[in-house]
């Protein structure tokens, strides 16, 4: 490189990073500029240029790509390089570092530290001098201020890539490596950053201003928490969850850990620094807190450490030190949710001043509660250690530790809910009168189901006077609710005065919380709980008679003002979260107990005792307790509460989902099932399933609750006794999608393909997808094809020829085909003499036919979504085939036999479909790839002569993207191309020299492309040797069968790799390839290709050690 290129390459970083044109006036886009840019980590001779580029520029751009470059180059060629090469090169980056890091731009320091950095994990053990890293630094930190900041991102970036695994690497290569820094380095490093934090506090770095004391500070907190955090091991922590686990530090930590300066000097930093310093602290005290309890010799000292931290912690209540920082607040609230994760309560409560701490705590928590709006994702936190007290209540004796400390704990606990239940209804008028200025927390729903995931453990603790609380607070709203809706009657909340409408907008925001506070705690109900029986079911009965009176009420004033009236949605919302957890707890019994209480009948022809069960008992309690009847009115009144909701809330997407969710449940579980044959409201759903009975089903929106909402309604319908019970046939459940399709079947072309057609056939298309989804054998799926063929089948080709260029008409139909051919359970199967299988496919063929040649016919859309106005039709067509292809109900040769081109003309529209696509817009949509690649792979299984037959330029275009699949980062696409690779070669192998038309094609192929196999064969096994992990089991599939084929292609690759390497590198690379091929028999068999795929996962790891790229 000279200085002319070197001008060059600093124009295009120029243009790349912030989009100025060159300076030489030529205008190259950024895409142009990146893609020339890459050239320089193409391969391993690039290097030089690298570092010319670091010695000689000085934009920051430049030095940027450089870096970043180098370490590309390092990792992927790194086997290129001698031991004395990789130390050089380490040596020079640090030596660069040291000479010019405190003069650049951050983001090049931190590229050319990641370099360092991957070069000492890579080269770990090579040599002692990688290993030394951490002494190198030493110097770094006890130079300029500049280099000590330099020294401690080296550090952080250093634990960093060596708690990381790289791509690439295995994951025992990176647990070597990362064992070996824990043993030798860590707990160094760790001390530093602690020394680091001991110098700042002490004022010990005279020469440092306040800024660089600042960053020191960060850095120096962040490596501590690093150096903690670290994967000590090899669990492979969940990195996207906030709850710490146990940290398994090693017993040479514990002088350190257990010393009470360490714990001092963070709370210190903690209180006498701002965020982002001071929250790091804090996190590095949850993670001392988290140590694993085994690193205390004996419970006196694990018992003096906690003792520290509780003194803290109520140092910091009392003071409420920084506690007015959201992000301290945030930590602290999550070390206070720790404290009793890593600790017994037993422990808790014999250290000393645990009282007061029990009641700073509570304190803090009634506080935090109070301002919800400044802590709605740190409350469940709080609640959690609540959560976590009360447990494990059960499990301490009273007389242990501080004295009345179980009435202490009732007491504040108490307090804690009712301030939970007072600010929450609080909330409601804060956030109205705000008018938008506030979140509501009720539309918070993440933090929302947080906070009632722990709210059960804490009611049932003090359960009665809970109830109490909860039930003082309910009647009261709902006598004035009812108050104020009997005054609006037929008309709705919002044509009320505007105080009216404001109070009633309160009412129903307090009675959703209330809603979900109860269904929460009915919830949290146990039948293993050792406390059943005592009584409790009778406070659930009492909290979910008011909750289904609400209920009564709102459905009530729905169906007398014709869906006018309708409550706030979030209230609807709140209902049925309460039905999912009532059904879940009050459910499963429901079939014991309307089977009589005399004698329920068991497995054979035992019998349970007349006498009723504990359970029973509960169950009966419950019911009679609640006072509205029997379970069956209970059922009744959720079932009609669904159907109200499915009637009048057609717009309300979330009300819709959610209740055919719980309808989904209510049908999927055994006994309710059977409960809901018995309903009237299941009988009249299932007999009026149609749009004007249930406006939902016609908003365009809903489609796919359509299908839902059939496929529970046949579910129940086809369950065993399901047609008597409901007094309804299948039949006559198929007649109005039946009259619907005769009405459309009868409309001529200009009248099929009219405005007024279009919902029509979208909801008879997704209509029978989820009565599709619902046939799990033969005799309910022979009934659904009897009613459909002959009749109206013709429908659908019709529709496909019409509808192709409309996504919404054509995704319904051909998702409704790729269902109804799918064969799942072995439904499609039908009778030896049945022509059924045939037809079926026939009518398949058809579809996909009529929109393969009309879609073909038509030009891509320039603009707008080209997946959804052209490819997505198109996958989901090659997967309705590819379903039917592999679907084993049809003998393919009949077709050819009698002349019937179906097949032929399926498999050439969809081959040309298949092409048509560009290969990089098929790789970059992952749903349309699987369906191409998948039907590459039946046609190269199933129809080999058939794509012997085609042309060869087609047939090597088909090879081609089978060549660029099998390098997908898809695990699934690849092994799809690796099959379709294999059925190939065993084709040519067992076949090669016979008479057959196939065979003379496939020569015919491979003699205008005579370096097909020997490019297959190369792809193979470089993505063997040097691609990503994931993809070795397809990648290895086809390789035996592959060498068979073309030994001379195996020979030819052989010899190539040998010459790529060094002398030394030809022995052990000759002795590997012995190896593999040691034992191996020259057949296709199954134990044969085992013991050759298990070869080669040995040959791959061995020779990946010394392979050079």
């Amino acid at each position: 490189m000279d200085e002319v290129q070197l001008a060059q390459v600093e124009s295009l970083c120029e243009t790349l990073y912030t989009g100025q044109p060159s300076s030489n006036g030529e205008k190259i886009t950024r895409e142009e500029a990146q893609s020339r840019l890459l050239s320089l980590q193409s391969n391993a001779s690039f290097i030089p240029q690298c570092q010319y580029i670091l010695d000689r520029s000085q934009s920051q751009y430049a030095l940027l790509v450089a870096s970043n470059s180098l370490t590309e180059l390092i990792t992927s060629h790194w086997n290129n390089f001698t031991i004395a090469q990789r130390i050089d090169i380490r040596n020079y980056v640090l030596g660069y570092l040291a000479n010019n890091g405190p003069t650049l731009q951050d983001f090049v320091t931190l590229s050319l530290i990641k370099l360092v950095c991957r070069i000492t994990k890579l080269g770990w053990f090579d040599d002692a001098t990688h290993r030394e890293l951490t002494e190198d630094v030493t110097k770094f930190l006890q130079a300029t201020v500049g280099h000590c900041i330099l020294g401690l991102k080296i550090l952080n970036q250093l634990v960093d890539e060596l708690n990381i695994p790289t791509s690439g690497r295995t994951l025992t290569q990176h647990r070597k490596t990362s064992v070996s820094f824990r043993d030798l380095c860590l707990f160094k490093v760790f001390q530093l950053g602690l020394t680091t934090l001991k110098q700042l506090q002490t004022r010990a770095i005279s020469t440092a201003n306040h800024r660089e004391e600042v960053i020191l500070g960060e850095q120096a907190l962040g490596l501590t928490v690093r150096c903690l955090n670290f994967d000590f091991i090899g669990t492979n922590p969940d990195e996207s969850t906030e709850d710490v686990g146990t940290i398994q530090a090693p017993t040479n930590w514990r002088p350190v850990l257990q010393d009470p300066s360490t714990t001092e000097l963070l709370l210190d930093f903690y209180a006498n620094t701002d965020p982002p310093r001071s929250n790091k602290a804090m996190e590095a005290v949850i993670l001392i807190c988290s140590v694993r309890r085994s690193l205390f010799p004996s419970d006196k000292e694990r018992e003096a450490f906690l003792g520290r931290v509780m003194t803290g912690i109520r140092e910091l209540l009392k003071n409420q030190t920084g506690l007015q920082h959201q992000d301290n607040y945030h930590q602290f609230c999550r070390l206070l949710g720790r404290l009793k994760a890593n600790y017994q309560l037993s422990e808790l409560v014999k250290t000393e001043g645990y009282l007061e701490w029990l009641e700073l705590a509570a304190s803090f928590t009634t506080q935090s509660i109070r301002n919800w709006q400044y802590s709605t994702n740190s409350i469940h936190y709080l609640l959690a250690l609540w959560g976590r007290l009360v447990a494990a209540v059960p499990y301490v004796r009273p007389e242990t530790g501080a004295k009345g400390h179980v009435q202490a704990l009732e007491n504040h606990v108490l307090r804690v809910v009712e301030c939970y239940i007072e600010s929450m209804l609080g909330s409601v008028e804060t956030v109205l009168r705000s008018e938008g200025a506030l979140e509501d927390p009720l539309e918070d729903d993440g933090s929302l189901m947080e906070q009632l995931d722990r709210l059960p453990t804490i009611c049932r603790f003090q359960y009665s006077s809970v109830a109490t609380i909860l039930v003082g607070k309910f009647d009261p709203l709902l006598e004035k609710y009812r108050e104020i809706m009997s005054h609006l009657v037929n008309s709705s909340t919002e044509s009320a005065p505007p105080n009216v409408a404001q109070q009633a907008a309160i009412l129903e925001g307090q009675l959703t919380w209330l809603t979900y506070m109860v269904g929460s705690i009915v919830g949290g109900h146990s039948w293993s709980s050792s406390r059943i029986g005592n009584g409790e079911e009778t406070l659930d009965a009492s909290l979910s008679k008011r909750v289904l009176q609400l209920a009564q009420g709102m459905d009530y004033r729905l169906t007398s003002s014709n869906g006018v009236g309708k409550a706030d949605s979030k209230l609807e919302v709140a209902m049925l979260y309460y039905f999912q957890n009532f059904r879940r707890v009050y459910m499963f019994m429901w079939e014991q107990s309307s089977s009589g209480s005399s004698s329920i009948s068991t497995m054979g022809s035992m019998k349970l005792e007349s006498v009723p069960s504990t359970k029973q008992k509960v169950y009966q309690n419950m019911f009679e307790h609640m006072g509205l009847g029997d379970h069956t009115v209970v059922a009744n009144l959720i079932v009609t509460k669904i159907g109200k909701n499915l009637k009048f809330w057609p717009d309300e997407h979330d009300i819709v989902a959610k209740t055919l969710n719980l309808l989904t449940d209510m049908a999927g579980g055994y006994s309710s099932s059977k409960l809901l044959l018995t309903l009237d409201t299941v009988k009249y759903l299932a007999s009026h399933h149609t749009h004007d009975e249930f406006p939902f089903l016609n908003v365009p929106s809903n489609a796919r609750h359509r299908t839902t909402f059939h496929a529970i309604l046949v579910r129940l319908l086809l369950s065993p006794g399901g047609e008597e019970k409901l007094g309804l046939t299948f039949d006559k459940f198929m007649k109005p999608i039946v009259e619907t399709m005769s009405q459309l079947g009868a409309l001529d072309s200009s009248q099929l393909r009219s405005e007024a057609a279009r919902m029509p056939l979208i909801g008879v298309f997704r209509d029978l997808r989820g009565i599709c989804m619902s046939l799990h054998n033969r005799r309910t799926f022979g009934m659904l094809f009897d009613i459909l063929e002959p009749q109206h089948l013709p429908l659908l080709p019709k529709v496909a020829d019409l509808w192709y260029d409309q996504p919404d008409v054509m995704i319904s139909l051909l998702r409704f085909m790729h269902e109804f051919c799918h064969n799942k359970a072995n439904r499609v199967n039908f009778d030896q003499s049945s022509p059924n299988g045939i037809l079926l496919f026939r009518a398949t063929s058809d579809v996909v036919c009529a929109f393969g040649r009309r879609t073909l016919a038509t030009a891509t859309p320039a603009t707008g979504d080209i997946y959804k106005m052209k490819y997505k039709g198109m996958s989901i067509a090659l997967a309705v085939l590819n379903s039917a292809l592999g679907g084993n109900y049809v003998c393919f040769g009949v077709f050819a036999l009698y002349n019937d081109p179906a097949l032929d003309s399926a498999l050439d529209i969809s081959l040309k479909m298949a092409l048509s696509i560009p290969l990089d817009h098929v790789i970059a949509y992952p749903k349309l790839s699987k369906s191409v690649f998948g039907f590459m792979e039946i046609i190269f299984r199933n129809h080999i002569k058939t794509t012997m037959a085609l042309d060869t330029s087609i047939f090597m275009q088909l090879m081609n993207a089978v060549h660029e699949g099998l390098q997908s980062s898809d695990a699934q696409i690849s092994s799809m191309c690796a099959n379709s690779i294999d059925h190939l070669a065993t084709f040519y192998y067992e076949n090669s020299g016979k008479d057959k038309p196939e065979v003379h094609n496939l020569n015919k192929h491979l003699s205008a492309q005579p370096n097909l196999f020997s490019s297959l064969t190369a792809t193979l096994f470089n993505l063997l040797l040097f691609g990503a992990p994931q993809n070795h089991w397809a990648v290895m599939r086809p390789m035996l069968s592959l060498m068979l084929a073309s030994e001379s292609s195996f020979t030819a690759y052989k010899d190539h790799l040998m010459r790529t390497q060094d002398s030394a590198n030809q022995g052990k690379l000759n002795e590997a390839f012995n190896k593999l091929l040691a034992d191996v028999n020259r057949s296709l068999e199954s134990a044969n290709r085992d013991r050759f795929t298990q070869k080669l996962t040995a040959f791959r790891v061995s020779t990946r050690g010394f392979l050079t790229l």
